[in-house]
């Protein structure tokens, strides 16, 4: 389908108007492909799904449709999100999923810096969304073995050695899990507060990109949402951490407790993430080639993240307790 042709087609079906031209790349997160549409009703957010197939994928993104329904009835700065929730076209014979959100004129955060009245809305934001109970835990499945690991790999090819090349992180994350159990407050949340879903405007940060929403416990979320907003070249800035906690604090926040259990959700994240990427790279989740390829480099980011967090995880902890 032309570019143009995908644009007549994207606001008829989002009742967008009659579109300006065709649509304009943006650049963006490493999950899923955007676009800039304008029309003469206004601008437009268009994000292709990085979906899969299964009825397991709709239900949760159902759900985080609804959450990020609630947050912007609440009042939380985002994006207008337009309906419906979901538009399958058909694009190079195969159908192809999108969804629109009103354009959002803002920048980025800084690489180098992130202004300190930034770190504070964040962690009131956090305490906000949190406010908001789930009516049960989030479903936490046991984290995968190494031999199931080790299985979906198959035979060695330069690939699969990179990511064999993680196993005793993958094992040593694995104990940290079990041993942490569970979380304390449930909550329905964005569950992926952090820099590249953050941009500035005149007015307000606003929070980008809900498709990943849900449930979650809010310790889990806070300390993951203070490690993303510190993390600068080559490691972690004390300040910043502190900094996002404190907010999160002062706004009524759960207290996050300093233990290295507090982050054994990041390393859930991590494996969950990695494991989910790794099926797609390997080709036993139904997604296209460019999406299988993709995958194979989001996956050695995420091991590589969790690499990290494990020998992180001491310091942070004394971040915490000196906070």
């Amino acid at each position: 389908m032309a570019r143009l042709d995908q644009a007549k087609a994207l606001a008829t079906a989002f009742d967008l108007g009659v579109p300006a031209g065709g649509l304009t790349p943006v650049a963006g997160g490493r999950m899923n492909l955007m676009w800039r549409l304008r029309t003469d009703r206004g601008e437009w957010a268009v994000k292709q799904l990085n979906r899969s197939r299964e009825a397991w994928w709709l239900a949760a993104y159902e759900t985080a449709v609804e959450v990020e329904r609630a947050a912007y009835r609440q009042g939380v700065p985002m994006p207008r999100p337009v309906p419906p929730p979901l538009v399958d076209l058909t694009v190079h014979g195969g159908p192809v999923s999108y969804r629109v959100h009103e354009w959002c004129h803002g920048s980025r955060l800084p690489d180098r810096d992130v202004p300190h009245a930034v770190l504070g809305w964040v962690g009131h934001t956090l305490a906000s969304l949190h406010a908001r109970a789930a009516p049960s835990p989030p479903d936490e499945p046991a984290p995968h073995t190494l031999t199931e690991w080790d299985s979906w790999l198959g035979p060695p090819t330069p690939w699969t050695e990179r990511v064999r090349s993680y196993f005793p992180d993958i094992a040593r994350a694995i104990v940290a899990v079990e041993r942490a159990g569970p979380g304390h407050h449930p909550v329905l949340t964005h569950r992926d507060v952090k820099p590249d879903n953050v941009l500035v405007t005149r007015r307000t940060p606003v929070l980008v990109d809900w498709d990943g929403a849900g449930a979650d416990f809010a310790e889990r979320e806070a300390v993951r949402s203070a490690l993303a907003f510190s993390r600068i070249a080559g490691g972690w800035q004390r300040r910043r951490f502190v900094a996002v906690l404190r907010a999160y604090r002062a706004a009524g926040g759960a207290p996050v407790p300093a233990e290295p259990r507090s982050f054994a959700g990041v390393l859930r994240h991590q494996l969950a993430a990695a494991a989910y990427l790794v099926w797609r790279a390997l080709g036993h989740r139904p997604v296209s080639p460019p999406e299988r390829a993709a995958a194979r480099g989001h996956a050695l980011e995420f091991l590589a993240e969790l690499r990290a967090t494990l020998a992180g995880a001491a310091d942070w902890t004394s971040w915490i307790a000196g906070e």
